[in-house]
């Protein structure tokens, strides 16, 4: 009976249930996860880099109010181990390796990932899964995830040695569009779940597979890609990747002499891409450029065409940018030589980011 009850519980949770269904950690939660807390920080070394603790806690203080369970003490600490990973364990302890931050692209993916942790944690996976081992066979599992070590299982089912593989299909789901639910109350934007699992994807092509045997219920990565996508759909949030992923980053800057700001220069991926006297006029490029990128533009769609007195630059139907004699003369260039620059300069950096995405994630 309780068996069964248990497994309504876990059923309902992975359903969505209403915020604050599940109630506070009782004393044996938290002493649980205080003992495997325990356990795998007497193994493995706690980093104390000041700047990667505060860009974690700074996260985690916007997730957790977002979160459907009151009465948590959450602690978030960095492992120094090197492999990218993240783990939660009953009562609040939620654990990322130190190799994770160089993994996700921006405060966006990892927010995702701590959401995910987080509802491990206020869903009660962690005494589910207490429940399907032994105390001292999790603390197994737990380390056989995290390290994704299949050696380190020792007899023990492993779900499986891939990123975030601690809990079966139905857990894992539950985490994974839960997380979304969490985020979208947030700063941090919800599509940073899906763009950090296909960040996942990418990796684990170069990792060898390893055979969960009887714990092959945990959900495939291509799997979780694809219901979180069409969760993102289904509640109309906009999939804009580019944002969450961090690639086509625009800067603009204001150019000074003597402390006046006499214009502006716009950077793409930290490389200058046009320098106008007019700041204002940047930023409106600048503005131009962002809504086309989050809109997926290639660079195939860049137009550069003289027009009058004018070289215009268009995409899509849209002025990107405009170029005149006195843009030209502020940059020590002939109007043809600045608007080819400026165009030859663009195509190319999106090029070179498409290039570089598709072959380092």
């Amino acid at each position: 009976m309780i068996r069964t009850l248990l497994a309504l519980l876990i059923l309902t949770l992975a359903a969505g249930v209403a915020a604050g269904a599940v109630p506070p950690p009782s004393a044996d939660e938290v002493r649980i996860g205080r003992q495997l807390a325990q356990q795998i920080e007497a193994r493995y070394p706690v980093v104390t880099d000041p700047a990667l603790n505060e860009r974690l806690n700074r996260i985690a203080r916007a997730i957790v109010p977002a979160s459907d369970r009151d009465g948590v003490n959450y602690v978030f600490k960095i492992l120094d181990i090197d492999v990218a990973n993240a783990v939660s364990l009953p009562g609040g302890w939620i654990y990322v390796t130190k190799p994770m931050f160089g993994l996700v692209r921006s405060d966006h993916e990892l927010a995702a990932l701590l959401a995910h942790e987080i509802v491990h944690v206020a869903h009660a996976h962690g005494m589910e899964m207490q429940r399907r081992q032994t105390t001292a066979a999790l603390i197994t599992v737990l380390v056989a995830a995290l390290t994704r070590d299949p050696n380190a299982a020792r007899g023990v089912q492993l779900a499986s040695i891939g990123f975030l593989a601690q809990f079966t299909r139905d857990l894992e789901r539950d985490a994974d569009l839960t997380a979304v639910t969490y985020l979208a109350k947030t700063p941090y934007a919800p599509v940073g779940m899906l763009t950090l699992m296909e960040r996942f994807a990418w990796e684990e092509q170069f990792r060898p597979s390893v055979d969960a045997g009887a714990w092959a219920d945990h959900p495939k990565t291509a799997e979780r890609v694809d219901y979180i996508e069409a969760e993102l759909r289904r509640r109309s949030l906009p999939v804009i990747r580019r944002i969450s992923a961090n690639y086509l980053r625009l800067t603009v800057r204001e150019i000074k002499e003597k402390e006046r700001t006499i214009g502006g220069e716009l950077l793409l991926n930290e490389k200058p891409l046009l320098r106008l006297s007019d700041l204002e006029r940047v930023r409106e490029v600048s503005d131009r450029l962002d809504r086309l990128f989050n809109a997926d533009l290639r660079s195939f769609e860049v137009a550069l065409r003289q027009r009058g007195t004018e070289w215009v630059m268009t995409a899509r139907g849209v002025t990107i940018a405009s170029f005149t004699a006195q843009d030209a003369a502020w940059n020590n260039l002939s109007l043809r030589e600045l608007a080819l620059t400026v165009f030859a300069r663009l195509r190319a950096t999106m090029e070179d980011d498409l290039r570089r995405r598709k072959f380092s994630g």
